[in-house]
């Protein structure tokens, strides 16, 4: 009794040192005292919902081109002449600068020369492939015959040998002795008739050139005995030793030339390695070739490298380098801001970056342009976060671009989660206990407490887990209620209207 004595005296004086204090104040004070008085708890109640409940991200960043290169060089050299200056639109492959190109024109006529002289000796190498195969087709055939005749030589000359040794056969004797007897006959003839003619021409019966004819035909019929007694003589007495000796020396003759053409057969198959040479000497001939043509080739790139052009359509972005300048490889020579290709770059903290995906929508507002907003869908995710911050970079790329320009600072906002039918309660409705959560609805004229997780939050309204759907959870009076306490719904308003008042 004593305790809600204090209580009441302890309100009375708040109200009087508070003096004039707002509405909402002195209602409550009321209701503080009712619950004294009553023991029961007077609440506002808003029934839990469900809805879809979604996690947005904020990032923020730069608008940036994917078309900003630097023209440079790619050969060093003298810039003897340049075509664009400060703010220039320029096309795709319009020609920026020219470099001197007096040198590579020197080394193109001396590669130029290199080609001739390898084609030159490719001619040569081909035409003595064309010889060693032609050998290698007709070789063989021609010692083959070669071989063949020599040894035919060789039968021919033992032959004659043999019939040198041999001598004279029986038959070939008779012959010649029958022809001795015919040639006697015959010159006893022509002797009888010259006796005669002899008679004749001196008695005056014939003329002396009879005797003259008569005489010739003795003579030749002489001779002719006197051959086939030679012959004759020659097949009783056998050959001489000079024959045999020549008819020896022409049979060692025969075999050594039978010999030469065996050791040339034997070389046929050097004409194949004829061939695999002349082949070789072909292919590292050629491969001079292709290495001057490739020489050639080189030159000319080196010579159309140095015809400096625009590799895409944009603008010439701050002075370019001036004619008689000498630059190296890689120097800039002019810069180039293209129209295409424009995205955002924003920036998205480690604890989240697992959650952006390349393809999720991006809608991306920018202070520069106000009132207007792009979607864009992200493009790729840097591997590498930042030291300072950990940060990563993410890359939207913008469907539609009109307006923006690169350097325009941007704001980006990224759905990572929707979650489909969340009960839902206000924020307000959650009263924390330590590391847990509770919130109370109604059981007829009790309150019931259920511990709560809760996920995600979009303004007033927080995701909970554990509350009945449709229940009527208190959202104001729940810091002094407990399992069970009795209470009397004050009134019903919308979470919106609590809110208010409470920050009122």
């Amino acid at each position: 009794m004593n305790r809600w004595i204090l209580l009441t005296a302890a309100g009375a004086a708040v109200l009087a040192t508070a003096g004039c204090v707002d509405r909402t104040k002195q209602e409550q004070a009321k209701r503080t005292s009712d619950v004294v008085t009553d023991h029961v708890t007077r609440v506002t109640v808003q029934p839990a919902r469900t809805e879809s409940m979604t996690e947005e991200l904020e990032i923020t960043g730069d608008i940036v081109t994917g078309q900003d290169t630097v023209i440079g060089a790619k050969q060093p050299g003298k810039i003897v002449a340049v075509y664009v200056k400060e703010g220039d639109s320029v096309s795709a492959g319009s020609l920026i600068a020219t470099l001197d190109t007096s040198q590579l024109m020197a080394q193109l006529r001396q590669a130029q020369a290199q080609v001739g002289q390898a084609q030159a000796g490719m001619s040569q190498a081909l035409s003595a492939l064309a010889q060693a195969r032609r050998n290698a087709s007709v070789g063989p055939t021609k010692t083959s015959s070669a071989v063949r005749s020599a040894e035919a030589q060789v039968r021919s000359a033992k032959a004659q040998l043999q019939k040198v040794l041999n001598g004279a056969r029986p038959e070939e004797r008779r012959q010649a002795e029958a022809t001795l007897a015919t040639a006697k006959s015959n010159l006893a003839m022509h002797e009888k008739e010259l006796e005669r003619i002899r008679v004749l021409v001196n008695e005056g019966a014939l003329a002396g050139n009879r005797l003259d004819q008569q005489q010739n035909l003795v003579e030749n019929a002489r001779n002719q005995v006197e051959n086939a007694e030679q012959v004759l003589s020659m097949m009783k007495t056998g050959a001489r030793e000079e024959d045999i000796s020549s008819a020896r020396e022409a049979v060692k003759q025969a075999q050594e030339a039978l010999q030469a053409a065996k050791s040339q057969k034997e070389l046929d198959p050097m004409l194949q390695d004829q061939v695999r040479g002349a082949e070789a000497s072909v292919q590292a001939t050629r491969s001079q070739l292709d290495a001057a043509r490739a020489q050639v080739s080189l030159v000319q790139q080196n010579i159309a490298d140095m015809q400096i052009r625009a590799p895409f359509a944009g603008k010439i972005y701050g002075k370019p380098a001036q004619a008689g300048a000498m630059v190296g490889a890689g120097a800039q020579v002019a810069r180039l801001i293209g129209g295409g290709g424009i995205y955002f770059n924003g920036q998205v903290p480690a604890t989240v970056v697992d959650q952006i995906r390349p393809g999720m929508p991006v809608e991306v507002s920018i202070d520069g342009l106000p009132g207007k907003t792009y979607i864009g869908n992200v493009e790729t995710i840097s591997p590498l976060g930042e030291n300072v911050g950990r940060l990563f970079l993410v890359r939207v790329q913008l469907g539609n671009a009109a307006g923006i320009k690169p350097g325009m600072f941007a704001r980006g906002l990224v759905t990572l989660r929707t979650i489909q039918n969340a009960t839902v309660v206000p924020v307000d409705a959650v009263v924390g206990r330590g590391s847990d959560k509770f919130v109370y609805y109604l059981d007829g004229d009790k309150a019931r407490e259920a511990k709560v997780t809760t996920g995600l939050q979009k303004g007033i309204w927080v995701q909970v887990t554990g509350v009945p759907m449709g229940a009527q959870v208190v959202v104001d009076g729940q810091q002094a209620l407990r399992e069970g306490v009795k209470v009397k719904v004050e009134t019903t308003k919308t979470a919106v209207e609590v809110t208010k008042e409470r920050g009122s």
